[in-house]
């Protein structure tokens, strides 16, 4: 298989787990250990996590468009929004300023990511039973500087390669009862101050995306990024279709599943 095969092939795995709450980083690690797929590399990295942010701007451009504008206006809605945005990012920061080293030592044990994809598979499944509960899967209140808090918890807890950033930030917000689609808005709209924070960290980190620092020329490269916006918006509406029609749960069966299957042979 060539290099630009298992580029391309790479930004299809990128646009889909990126946004369907699986874990990208986990199915990673876990490659790697079963099928010895090798990550891409942090300059690659930055090209498919823009690709991923164009897919989240494109799918919200309406929403976006009416929040930036509200904002630039001064108006309490924009400011608002913004205000909930900020909060629910101090989490990650926090756990990235303190647990850096020891997440990146999960990444190095297999086991570990199995038993953390159980998990994520489990708090799926509880956030579907919730919902059961709860009564029709429309119900639910809105955002609240509170509800925006406990999100960007759960975004900070997905630094841990087999928990899912989407999964536990919409997991979060259904929980305390906010609406399955201002639920996952906010997850993906919250997600792009980090995912392009992420990207600037890896930039920083490497030799600047210059071509000799790619493992493929920057024709394929940009292609790559293409794609993984093209499959990340399908998989976007994906998650959006699947909450709104009560079926979050069969994400859940799949980390289960996957993650038992894993901690069986790892």
């Amino acid at each position: 298989m060539t290099d630009t095969i298992k580029t391309l092939l790479l930004a299809v795995v990128q646009g889909l787990t990126e946004f369907l709450p699986v874990s990208s980083s986990g199915h990673l690690v876990l490659a790697q250990r079963f099928l010895g797929v090798e990550s891409p590399g942090p300059d690659l990295e930055i090209f498919l996590h823009l690709g991923t942010l164009a897919s989240i701007c494109a799918f919200y451009r309406k929403r976006l468009g009416e929040l930036i504008r509200s904002f630039l206006r001064g108006e309490r809605a924009g400011l608002l929004y913004a205000g909930w945005v900020l909060v629910s990012m101090v989490p990650a920061g926090v756990v990235y300023a303190l647990a850096r080293d020891p997440v990146k030592r999960i990444y190095e044990t297999p086991r570990a990511v199995a038993a953390l994809l159980v998990a994520n598979g489990a708090m799926l499944l509880l956030t579907a039973l919730a919902d059961r509960r709860r009564g029709p899967p429309a119900s639910g209140g809105a955002l609240s500087w509170a509800r925006a808090l406990a999100m960007g918890v759960g975004q900070a807890i997905a630094v841990l390669p087999g928990i899912s950033r989407s999964g536990t930030s919409i997991s979060a917000g259904r929980l305390l009862g906010v609406g399955p689609k201002e639920a996952a808005e906010f997850s993906f709209v919250m997600s792009i101050p980090v995912i392009a924070g992420a990207a600037l960290l890896e930039l920083r980190g490497s030799s600047g995306a210059a071509e000799e620092g790619l493992p493929v020329p920057i024709p394929v490269a940009l292609a790559s990024a293409a794609l993984a916006a093209l499959v990340g918006y399908f998989a976007l509406k994906a998650v959006v279709r699947v909450l709104h029609g009560g079926r979050f749960w069969m994400f859940g069966l799949y980390c289960l599943a996957a993650g038992a299957l894993a901690l069986a042979f790892a």
